[in-house]
């Protein structure tokens, strides 16, 4: 296949581009900043120089929701990376003489809000704040496409752990100095995946036929972030517990320490699982085993 990839050197792009080149696939990857091309991999800085027809486009692109506070000016980093970029990856698709046929588009649990009781499959009504705003107008965004006769999967994103980048090294961060960890109460839900399952659970929607409109891309174990800590603990000698107090995490980050960090969602992957994906790492156990050693 030819495969037209955005956000294609982040956590998740590395990795798929690895996994779909070792496929045969030819791709190409939309870059922010010129990159020499390599076998089977071309990169390009504007839509205009991919070369066409291309059988598939996959939209990674974003900036971090949680790499920073949100201040307005990162808000409007964050919604030009995702709402702008895929208004102008489908203006690009409507211009094609030979159009792709599949749009595969990133989205993040941050759709449903945040609830310590309620369970969400990908039937969940969206729920409110920045996060929920934002993934809603980027999944319109990304649907618009199915109007040009293109089929559409977007993919809500939970939280992705990584031995390279992503939330794990963050997260763990104070297990160096024998801290075991987690912030406020502890109780709010932590919908994770391992980075090799998000891998293999695009590579399954690309291949999917026929193919569900919205996935969640979550392990089918949800945990609260004091059982996190408690199994990154059974990895490293921790001499102290401890919740790290909400107003100290407020105080650091802000808005998003409210949407991301001291709240959360219980997220369950009822498309993948009613299609037959087989989790390499359904659970948190056998996801830091991998990650962080037995």
């Amino acid at each position: 296949m030819h495969i037209l990839l955005t956000g294609g050197t982040g956590l998740i792009g590395t990795a798929l581009c690895g996994a779909l080149s070792a496929q045969g696939s030819q791709l190409t990857v939309l870059s922010r900043s010129a990159r020499r091309s390599v076998q089977g991999r071309t990169f390009i800085t504007h839509l205009e120089q991919c070369a066409s027809p291309v059988d598939a486009v996959i939209n990674l692109a974003g900036a971090g929701l949680a790499d920073r506070r949100w201040t307005a000016a990162y808000k409007r980093t964050i919604v030009r990376s995702r709402i702008d970029l895929t208004q102008q990856l489908v203006s690009w698709i409507e211009s094609q003489t030979t159009r792709p046929k599949t749009l595969i588009s990133a989205s993040a649990i941050g759709y449903y809000g945040a609830s310590p009781d309620d369970a969400f499959t990908e039937q969940g009504t969206p729920g409110t704040g920045f996060a929920a705003d934002l993934c809603q107008r980027w999944e319109q965004e990304a649907l618009r496409a199915e109007a040009l006769a293109v089929d559409v999967a977007v993919l809500r994103l939970g939280v992705v752990l990584a031995n390279e980048g992503g939330a794990l090294g963050k997260m763990t961060q104070s297990f160096r100095f024998g801290v075991e960890s987690w912030l406020g109460a502890g109780e709010q839900w932590l919908s994770w995946i391992h980075i090799d399952d998000v891998v293999r659970a695009i590579q399954f929607v690309l291949a999917a036929d026929p193919r569900a409109t919205t996935y969640n891309a979550v392990a089918p174990e949800p945990v609260t972030h004091r059982g996190f800590a408690h199994e990154v603990g059974r990895h490293s000698r921790s001499l102290l517990k401890l919740g790290v107090p909400p107003l100290a995490a407020r105080l650091l980050a802000g808005e998003m320490a409210e949407e991301l960090l001291l709240s959360g969602q219980k997220v369950l992957p009822q498309a993948l699982i009613e299609q037959g994906f087989d989790f390499a790492y359904p659970t948190l156990t056998a996801a830091l085993d991998n990650l962080l050693g037995h």
